[in-house]
């Protein structure tokens, strides 16, 4: 009977310490669980405290807004100049489809060029606005030779369009002002000498 009763009480023992052992080892899972779980949910609290309608959403959001305005003008020109490139390449696909049209369709791809350079400082700190500078460059060159052949050879080749070679060439001395208009504005930016830099210094001295 003892030796039965000692033989009980060790497998009591041997259950309670197996018992023990299990729980020991849940709290150990559940403290690395949540160890583990600690970052990712700090780094959503985070990203909840960075979003809309948060003091740091809205901070980097004027600063943004504020280096955007300084290439206001730069946006409002370039988008004239798609936009007249556009219309000059369907009068003449309507009128005379040709070689010609090269030159229009080239001014419509410098001008969407220009803005996608633009859009891209929003997530940078480039201020100078490189490859603007010298496809606007070239393209004065382009309406430069556009101006030449207008006035040698008359509207027809690329204005034909247009009442005389007189108007042709002014509407390519329009587009040579505009183009060199925002050459300098690019070149005031890059060199921090327009007048909207020092509002941008002042919105990034607040939120600094």
């Amino acid at each position: 009977m003892k030796k039965k009763e000692q033989v009980k009480r060790s497998r009591a023992k041997a259950q309670a310490q197996a018992g023990r052992s299990k729980v020991d080892g849940a709290a150990g899972n559940g403290s690395r669980d949540a160890h583990s779980k600690g970052p990712s949910v700090q780094a959503a609290s985070s990203r909840k405290r960075q979003g809309p309608g948060t003091d740091a959403f809205k901070r980097e959001q004027s600063v943004k807004t504020a280096k955007w305005n300084r290439f206001m003008l730069i946006r409002y020109l370039d988008a004239g100049l798609f936009f007249i490139g556009l219309y000059w390449a369907l009068m003449l696909l309507a009128f005379q489809p040709g070689i010609a049209m090269v030159v229009p369709v080239l001014e419509i791809v410098i001008a969407l060029a220009v803005m996608v350079e633009v859009f891209t400082t929003l997530s940078s700190e480039t201020e100078y606005l490189v490859w603007s500078h010298r496809v606007l460059v070239a393209s004065c060159a382009l309406s430069a030779v556009t101006l030449a052949a207008t006035v040698l050879v008359g509207e027809q080749l690329f204005f034909p369009f247009l009442s005389s070679k007189m108007v042709g060439a002014m509407f390519c001395v329009a587009l040579i002002a505009v183009k060199l208009i925002i050459i300098h504005r690019i070149v005031l930016v890059r060199d921090r000498r327009d007048k909207r830099y020092a509002l941008y210094q002042k919105v990034l001295k607040y939120n600094s």
